[in-house]
């Protein structure tokens, strides 16, 4: 079994943001006399991937073309967008393995959230004074984590520099602006509440795994705008007060571009809508995806359009979806790919169509194991 970059990764933060949010308590500022020491840090800029439309063929020679170009679709879409660490071997995957837990996805809504319960935290805390808070943590083994609130801008941004975490190495800047925020609380054990933010971010971050050989990196970047809802019922905080409980947190994502690169490859999701609930209750989560993609790997190099008609649905621990259908189109070409979820444990079923718009002219149907789809990318 394998711990995900994912799991690693919140729970190396989790002593780091602890130490972090004393320090934040009370603190209008860090560095010395001459103001706050912001760090930067950055990543060279990733090329776009090929933009030509591609060709949805419906013969039999086209079978692998558009089994693959299913996969590497429904591997965008899966998991909240771009960035996916799993079992699939796309240019979005990183395999941290360690052994302890099956890996899992660390996904651009997933790495919103974490941004957004930073702001949340930040702004629902009436102890916190100041214009500018800059605070700097070191990192478990190198490198180090800042998080920067500016409570007169509204801007928030966290800076990676080299932060190694053990065997996961982060470089880069996460950074939102016009950050706005409502807090409604209940007042007592049970009532509901609902917290909102809003913000428009700027993603260039890169993500290292040194427990492979070779080693695997991805670096994503892009600009573009975030809602994030969190709501459910209030519960006892244990000292005679009420806090928020677990509940659902609906993420809500678009913008004109946002690419990944592994070194090899790029990939670009181009006038995207994504929107991922997390049920912190069940466990369960479901995604919803519309976008133009691209890639430049050799069996896709070119464009198609992307569509979620049936949300895609997690059980609680689930590493493979149960349920969803994407539909994938070309400008160039009548037809159709359809990818059908058959079951967490079953696998996926890929069917084209002569015409995008009638689901009578099948021409082909592959039904394929999960093995078998993600090998295909």
């Amino acid at each position: 079994m394998k711990i995900g970059i994912s799991e690693m990764y919140s729970y190396l933060r989790m002593t780091g943001m602890a130490v972090l949010a004393a320090g934040l308590i009370g603190c209008g500022g860090g560095g010395d006399n001459d103001g706050p020491n912001i760090p930067t840090a950055s990543n060279a800029a990733i090329t776009p991937p090929p933009t030509t439309a591609l060709t949805i063929a419906t013969g039999v020679e086209a079978a692998p073309t558009n089994q693959t170009i299913a996969a590497a679709a429904f591997q965008a879409v899966d998991g909240g967008g771009l960035l996916t660490t799993g079992n699939s071997s796309g240019v979005f995957s990183v395999n941290a393995t360690p052994t302890v837990t099956e890996t899992t996805r660390l996904t651009i809504a997933e790495i919103v959230r974490r941004h957004a319960e930073k702001i949340k935290d930040h702004k629902g805390s009436a102890s916190v004074t100041g214009a500018q808070i800059v605070n700097t943590i070191p990192c478990a083994v190198s490198g180090t984590y800042t998080i920067v609130f500016d409570d007169v801008s509204g801007n928030a941004s966290e800076i990676f520099v080299n932060c190694n975490d053990g065997g996961v190495i982060s470089h880069g800047t996460i950074s939102s602006t016009g950050v706005s925020a409502t807090f409604t609380l209940g007042d007592t054990v049970g009532s509901p509440y609902e917290i909102s933010l809003a913000a428009t971010i700027t993603i260039d971050l890169s993500i290292t795994s040194t427990f492979t050989n070779p080693v695997e990196i991805l670096v994503f970047q892009g600009a573009f705008t975030f809602n994030v809802a969190f709501s459910g019922t209030m519960e006892d905080d244990g000292f005679g007060g009420v806090q928020p409980g677990p509940g659902l947190i609906t993420i809500a994502i678009a913008g004109a571009s946002l690419l990944v690169s592994d070194g090899v490859n790029s990939e670009q999701l181009s006038n995207f809508a994504l929107t991922v609930v997390y049920n912190d209750v069940t466990g369960e989560s479901t995604v919803d995806s519309d976008f133009t993609y691209a890639s430049s790997a050799d069996a896709i190099n070119g464009t198609v359009t992307v569509n979620t008609t049936t949300p895609i649905h997690y059980a609680s621990g689930a590493f493979h979806p149960d349920a969803g259908v994407i539909e994938i189109t070309s400008s160039v070409s009548p037809g159709k790919i359809k990818v059908t979820i058959l079951g967490a444990s079953t696998g996926v079923r890929v069917d084209v169509y002569a015409n995008a718009v009638d689901d009578t002219s099948l021409t082909a149907t592959y039904t394929l194991t999960w093995a078998e789809f993600e090998a295909l990318i």
